[in-house]
């Protein structure tokens, strides 16, 4: 009788049998976590390669790891005070010329340098939208204002309002309403333009554009609602002239973002208890993200953890005083603090992105 070879097929089918086991075993142990095996994720492109942001956002971390003051806020001391800034006849919000001097707390008048003597190299020359005048100086009417607001002039609205505001207090309740909104147009939005708009050139960062305007990058992010790793070659941004100026009025617990001549921006603030905020002429010397702190026993608290009462920012103006986030946000309106100022967390961030290193800071009551 004759042996009977195996079937090729047979052998085929439970070789392709066993092949499917081993699949849907591997795949259940790593489903299961059983094999320590790990899919690396699809790279993700970016509309133009932006290595120079990148290591100007290093640079910058790696500037603020400065030695800090032991402690930021000072001891209380009562009724020490520095020499007061006078304020000005017509308004409590006193302007400051750019060539006038200012000092470090404590220390001499400094002369400061002529207004675009200091630009950084290749800083565009600033002109106003082709076509668009500069409005008049001088009181507009309510109806004017509405009517420029109608006609789609924002930024003339604006002017008109601003100079209402600083030059005439009484009615700032009165046109408070619409300054927020004009302002949040200008300084917070995409449009309208108020200067030509910055086309961004191949190999261009966010971290490069904003000096040459003295604003923060932080916050020309914020203004044209771009993530900063995905700008392109041609897009055009919204660019507005900096540097900012803050003016805090101990008074009323409130802190003002201004230009030379308009509105930008007003927040509530905490103050140093005893009259401890020193007050007169300041800059801003530097910013430190996710600053620890020590405090008077000297335990350090690291810039995560939630006793920090310092926040995630701090602007710093000399010698231990400065503007912070806050632990405490039911102090914001009160004065609490060993002298410096407190801001609530989404203000502070703002405010943050805005300054650049140099920006005036004038405290007055």
């Amino acid at each position: 009788m004759a042996r009977r070879r195996p079937s090729t097929r047979s052998s085929f089918g439970f070789v392709w049998l066993g092949l499917l086991g081993l699949v849907v075993v591997s795949w259940m142990g790593w489903r299961s976590g059983w094999w320590p095996v790990d899919v690396a994720p699809a790279e993700t492109t970016v509309d133009v390669e932006n290595s120079s942001f990148e290591q100007a956002r290093r640079a910058a971390v790696l500037e603020s790891r400065v030695s800090l003051p032991e402690q930021f806020e000072p001891p209380v001391i009562a009724e020490t005070q520095l020499t007061p800034i006078a304020a000005d006849s017509t308004s409590s919000f006193p302007a400051a010329a750019p060539t006038e001097g200012w000092r470090p707390i404590g220390g001499p008048p400094v002369a400061s340098v002529a207004a675009r003597s200091n630009d950084p190299v290749g800083s565009p020359r600033i002109e106003p939208v082709a076509g668009r005048q500069p409005i008049s100086a001088g009181p507009r009417s309510l109806s004017e204002i509405d009517a420029m607001i109608a006609e789609g002039d924002v930024v003339g609205a604006h002017r008109a309002l601003s100079w209402s505001y600083f030059q005439q207090p009484g009615q700032r309740s009165r046109i408070g309403a619409r300054i927020e909104r004009t302002a949040q147009a200008v300084y917070f939005s995409p449009r309208p333009h108020v200067l030509p708009a910055h086309t961004i050139q191949p190999g261009d960062s966010l971290a490069e554009i904003a000096p040459r305007y003295k604003i923060g990058w932080q916050y020309l992010a914020e203004l044209n609602q771009v993530s900063p790793s995905r700008i392109r070659a041609g897009q055009a941004l919204k660019v507005l002239r900096g540097p900012f100026r803050v003016v805090v009025d101990l008074s009323e617990f409130s802190l003002l973002v201004r230009t030379d001549t308009e509105y930008v921006c007003r927040f509530r603030i905490g103050i140093g208890r005893d009259h401890s905020t020193p007050i007169g002429r300041f800059r801003v010397l530097r910013k430190v993200p996710d600053p620890q702190y020590t405090d008077p026993d000297g335990r350090v608290i690291a810039s995560a953890a939630p006793e920090n009462p310092l926040g995630k920012y701090w602007i710093d103006i000399g010698e231990g005083y400065g503007i912070h986030g806050t632990n405490q946000p039911d102090s914001i309106g009160r004065a609490e603090s060993r002298g410096c100022m407190r801001m609530l967390a989404a203000d502070i961030e703002r405010l943050y992105g805005m300054l650049v290193t140099g920006c005036e800071v004038v405290i007055h009551r």
